[in-house]
């Protein structure tokens, strides 16, 4: 049996400012991104770049 991902993210990112980091784990301390994640996969604020899909819907 082949089981689709309930969520894909394809480069999904969003800048605030000058500063550039990366997030390679959706659990972390604060300050990790995981709330940005979340609004964005919500529609609530838009990403910089990239995309994600919810059972295979775009996001927007």
């Amino acid at each position: 049996m082949t089981s689709n991902p309930v969520i894909r993210t394809e480069s999904l990112t969003k800048f605030y400012g000058r500063q550039r980091d990366e997030v390679f784990g959706y659990l972390g301390p604060n300050g990790a991104g995981k709330t940005t994640t979340i609004r964005t996969l919500l529609d609530f604020i838009r990403p910089t770049r990239g995309r994600a899909t919810i059972f295979g819907l775009d996001m927007r």
